[in-house]
């Protein structure tokens, strides 16, 4: 997958260069309030390690061996800033292939970075992967995600419904034209 944006840098992950990252972005307040922002249910957010986050990222590449899942880091102005991943197995009742994006430094957020990226992969799942349709899921608080989205063509797919956590989910997907 690739970008584009020339500024923008769509990266296997590297546990060395990007678990630093995870880590700083996860001690800060606004890292807790994204992983509320993208359903994390305040009770299984736990602190975060510097050999956790390694942990993570190997289990990125360990699920794209596999052909689960594609994780890309997003890389700006040399530092990474966040992630994007294409699943292709169904998680917590979304349909694969489902695309996901976190923008962790908020310094660069609300710079259309975030909207480029997932177009890169819808773009990725349409001409490489050949799907007929991309499934998503955000928080119905998550207005900014949500707006974003529709941006791209996404259109509701069912009605809203509450998770185990008492989180309100929109199921969201996007008909792609193939051919």
């Amino acid at each position: 997958m690739q970008s584009n944006r020339p500024d923008i840098q769509l990266l296997v992950p590297d546990a060395e260069r990007d678990a630093s990252f995870a880590l700083s972005w996860f001690e800060r307040p606004e890292g807790h309030a994204t992983l509320l922002s993208m359903g994390n249910a305040e009770d299984e957010i736990e602190p975060s390690t510097l050999e956790g986050e390694k942990a993570t990222l190997r289990e990125f590449l360990d699920l794209e061996k596999d052909n689960k899942q594609m994780t890309r880091m997003i890389v700006v102005d040399g530092k990474t800033i966040g992630a994007v991943w294409i699943e292709l197995f169904e998680n917590h009742g979304v349909k694969p292939p489902s695309i996901h994006i976190m923008i962790g430094n908020p310094e660069y957020r609300g710079k259309g970075i975030g909207a480029s990226v997932m177009q890169s992969a819808v773009d990725y799942v349409k001409d490489v992967l050949h799907a007929p349709a991309i499934y998503t899921r955000h928080l119905v608080s998550n207005t900014i995600v949500s707006n974003m989205n529709k941006g791209l063509g996404f259109v509701e797919d069912g009605e809203p419904y509450s998770d185990e956590n008492g989180l309100t989910w929109q199921p969201i997907k996007l008909e792609l034209s193939l051919g």
